[in-house]
C-alpha cells in the first residue's frame, strides 16, 4: 500500500541525517527496489496464467498438516503452528521448511499457493504467487529462480535446532526413524533428472545422486512413496 520510491527516499534521507547507519539504509533500499519490485514486476508481466504454472507436474494434494500442524516432524509443526495462531512465521520457515516439503513431496503448486495466500496475514496475491510458484516450488521452470530451493534434512539440521527435538533422525535415509526429508530429497532429484541435471547449480547434487546404486534408488523411491502417502493420510 506504500509507494516504493517514497519509502526508499525516506530511508535515504534518514541516513543522510545520521539517523540510521549506511548498511541499514542500503539493505532496506535493496530489499525494496531489488527484491520487492522484482517480484511485483514478475507477477505483473506474467499474469494471467503464471499462477497456473506446474513445470514439474506435481500433483500431490495438500497434506492436512499444513492446516492443523499435527505431525511428528518437529520442523513442520514448529513452522505451521505459528501460522495457525498468528497468521505468520519467518522467511526460512516458509521457504526451506513448508515450501521445501511441498516441493520435494510434489504438492500441487496451486494448492500450496492457496494455503500461503489464505493462511498468512501478510499475504497479497502478487507477493505470494511468485514466491510459491517461482521460488518455493520451481513450478515456473526457472523464470524466477535459477535453481530449486531443495534441501534434505542435513540443511534443516544445520540451520536450526528442530532436529534435536524430533523423533525422526536427520542422518537416516531409510527405516521408521528416517527423516522424511531425506528420501523425498533424493527422490525429487531422481524424478526430475531430465529437467534439472543440466543446471550448473545442481551439478554437485546430481553427482552425488549418480553415486547411488540402482537398489539404493529403488529403496529411496519406495520410502518416498510411503512418506507422500503418509502425509496426505495425516500419518507423518
Amino acid at each position: 500500500l506504500l509507494d516504493p520510491d517514497a519509502v526508499c527516499r525516506q530511508a535515504e534521507a534518514h541516513f543522510r541525517r545520521g539517523r540510521v547507519p549506511l548498511n541499514a539504509a542500503e539493505g532496506f533500499i535493496r530489499q525494496i527496489v531489488g527484491w520487492r519490485e522484482f517480484v511485483r514486476e514478475l507477477y505483473r508481466v506474467n499474469m494471467p496464467g503464471y499462477d497456473d504454472s506446474n513445470r514439474l507436474e506435481a500433483d500431490l494434494p495438500l497434506p492436512g498438516l499444513y492446516w492443523h500442524g499435527q505431525t511428528r516432524m518437529n520442523c513442520m509443526a514448529e513452522a505451521v503452528v505459528p501460522v495457525i495462531h498468528h497468521g505468520l512465521n519467518h522467511h526460512i520457515q516458509r521457504l526451506m521448511v513448508t515450501g521445501n516439503f511441498g516441493l520435494l513431496a510434489g504438492v500441487r503448486p496451486q494448492a500450496l499457493n492457496e494455503w500461503y495466500w489464505l493462511a498468512y496475514i501478510d499475504a497479497w496475491h502478487w507477493v505470494v504467487t511468485p514466491n510459491v510458484i517461482g521460488m518455493a516450488t520451481f513450478a515456473d521452470g526457472g523464470l524466477m529462480a535459477s535453481k530449486p530451493y531443495a534441501g534434505s534434512a542435513n540443511y534443516i539440521n544445520k540451520m536450526s535446532n528442530y532436529c534435536k527435538h524430533c523423533p525422526y533422525d536427520p542422518k537416516q535415509m531409510l527405516g521408521e526413524k528416517a527423516c522424511p526429508f531425506n528420501a523425498l530429497y533424493w527422490d525429487f532429484l531422481a524424478r526430475n533428472k531430465g529437467l534439472l541435471s543440466r543446471n550448473p547449480r545442481m551439478a554437485l547434487s546430481y553427482k552425488n545422486l549418480d553415486r547411488k546404486t540402482r537398489d539404493e534408488l529403488s529403496d529411496i523411491r519406495k520410502k518416498a512413496d510411503v512418506v507422500r502417502l503418509a502425509s496426505v493420510n495425516d500419518a507423518l
